[in-house]
């Protein structure tokens, strides 16, 4: 299953429709998340236990991890050889790996070193709410409207809809709260 910043309830609740159909707002959900997602920097923000990220680690002291926030760092290995965590191999600093003598013995060395970590933000956390509130809204327009109509009317009776086209973009200022929220510390 893809990452899903809200849930189904969640869209049932905002559009006050219990009858929406599950499969329908998973799947809205989840373009919804990777919408948000892309916008953040390309971030998964959702937790993910036990991730596994092969790094390329060269001489210096710092090994930056793919995805943050960083929670905790189960496993480290250089090159297959595990590395010990605390003052002897490493320690975690942010969502970064330092390490006293660098990551290699040769200066020019390009090795992989593999990292076993959890890291995003839990289920309820504050911090997601942000994330919950884009998602919401990209996507509430486009239960009523699956058709993408600009416009439609019977009758006396008519309605016009936002441009879903670039509903599901979301806004330049939206797009920039979300990069400022989840970029890199």
């Amino acid at each position: 299953m893809a990452d899903q910043l809200a849930t189904a309830d969640d869209l049932r609740t905002l559009l006050d429709t219990p009858d929406l159909d599950e499969a329908r707002c998973v799947l809205l959900i989840e373009c919804g998340t990777a919408v948000v997602q892309a916008a953040a920097n390309g971030q998964r923000i959702v937790e993910v236990v036990d991730d596994v990220a092969e790094v390329t680690a060269g001489p210096g002291q710092w090994l930056n991890l793919p995805q943050w926030p960083v929670q905790a760092v189960k496993s480290v290995s250089y090159n297959g050889t595990p590395v010990a965590a605390g003052a002897a191999g490493y320690q975690v600093r942010g969502s970064r790996l330092w390490r006293r003598c660098g990551w290699s013995t040769c200066p020019g060395d390009l090795n992989v070193a593999t990292v076993v970590y959890t890291h995003g933000y839990p289920d309820g956390a504050q911090e997601l709410q942000l994330a919950r509130s884009a998602i919401l809204g990209l996507i509430r327009d486009v239960v009523d409207n699956p058709a993408g109509l600009k416009a439609e009317s019977v009758d006396d009776w008519s309605a016009t809809y936002s441009a879903l086209s670039t509903q599901m973009d979301g806004t330049p200022t939206l797009r920039a709260s979300l990069r400022r929220q989840y970029r890199r510390r």
